[in-house]
């Protein structure tokens, strides 16, 4: 489809563009000409002030693997949006990744980066320098879905700003002299907190940060914020943008709505596939129940009529089956000590009906 097709097609729909897709995150943090707001970033999601403070980073490009998207309907999960990663004036990395949804393999994922990350920082013959020369490393996860919906109290489960290090098992304290670190951030409890509301340009850089993740693209004009958010609604603008560049950012677009849309597809069908061999099931269950029901009943006849055992066992089906075969003397003189009971109790005391039985 051509650039001016795909314009069209979302025209007047955004003034400006959402900042958490591939293109915009990259336009955003990963460019040296915006240098000072990937600074911005940093600085107030990971809280550096004084000699920790941030005043240089080297942008890493294609160091750090994207796993690619996959449209396949086998496959679920929008994969990673963007990872950027950055070395500061120190020699301190930081990688930066925006995560569309949860996956299976994403918290693996982010303990395969920091492996990335700190490998190699000590160099042969320094193996007694390994705590000044590894340095302390950082992921900072920004996620559009809740990753952490553990087993934690509900007032825990609305943190929405989560610190991951090593810690003893044992004494739940730190591992000494950590070097690894990540630091989350779920978007959709953010927007539920009690600030969230009260954002203004007063407001902390951090929670402007945020929230510019969140409202950008819904916004029709720019809303009074600290001038370095502002900045980050004029890249957003796309009517400053070239035209290559708005249809790149509006396939990018499309082909994450389609992936959603396959996921919900296979979802639903996967729901309604499970729901009809469930039905399917419980109809077959209910037969083979009536069964032997059935089968307890004419026992009970046999014994009241003082039929011998050996004449009539070889008229059942059920419960001659090589599953109830250990406890076939069990079952029978237990239907004949209760022989007021109905079939149905007598099926339930004796397990007959949570067993797979052929029918």
């Amino acid at each position: 489809m051509k650039a001016e097709k795909l314009i069209q097609i979302e025209k007047g729909e955004e003034i400006f563009a959402d900042p958490t897709y591939d293109i915009t995150f990259k336009m955003l943090f990963g460019t040296d000409k915006n240098k000072e707001i990937l600074i911005s970033l940093l600085n107030n999601l990971l809280n550096f002030r004084g000699e920790k403070e941030i005043k240089a980073v080297e942008i890493n490009t294609n160091e750090l693997p994207v796993i690619p998207y996959s449209k396949e309907k086998t496959k679920l999960g929008v994969v990673s949006a963007v990872d950027v990663l950055c070395t500061t004036a120190n020699g301190q990395k930081i990688a930066i990744e925006m995560q569309g949804q949860k996956t299976k393999c994403f918290l693996a994922r982010e303990q395969e980066y920091m492996a990335k990350l700190i490998v190699g920082q000590v160099k042969e013959g320094e193996g007694k320098q390994y705590n000044e020369k590894m340095l302390e490393t950082y992921i900072i996860v920004i996620t559009k879905e809740n990753v952490f919906t553990g087993k934690a109290d509900f007032e825990k489960q609305k943190l929405f700003e989560i610190d991951i290090e090593p810690r003893i098992v044992q004494t739940n304290e730190p591992y000494p002299d950590n070097k690894m670190h990540w630091k989350f951030f779920e978007l959709t409890k953010f927007r539920n907190s009690e600030n969230y509301k009260k954002i203004d340009k007063d407001s902390s850089l951090k929670e402007q940060w945020l929230e510019f993740l969140i409202e950008c693209n819904k916004q029709k004009t720019e809303p009074e914020r600290n001038e370095i958010i502002k900045k980050g609604y004029e890249i957003m603008k796309m009517s400053k943008w070239d035209a290559d560049t708005q249809a790149l950012y509006w396939k990018q677009k499309q082909y994450i709505k389609d992936v959603l849309q396959d996921q919900e597809e296979l979802i639903q069908e996967t729901a309604e596939k499970a729901y009809k061999e469930g039905e399917s099931k419980g109809i077959e269950k209910g037969k083979i129940k009536g069964e032997v029901k059935g089968e307890i009943s004419k026992v009970k006849n046999f014994m009241e009529l003082e039929v011998p055992q050996e004449k009539f066992i070889t008229k059942l089906h059920y419960l001659t089956q090589e599953k109830f075969k250990d406890n076939l003397e069990y079952n029978l003189n237990y239907i004949k000590d209760h022989l007021a009971e109905t079939e149905s109790v007598i099926g339930d005391n004796l397990h007959l009906f949570d067993m797979d039985i052929e029918y």
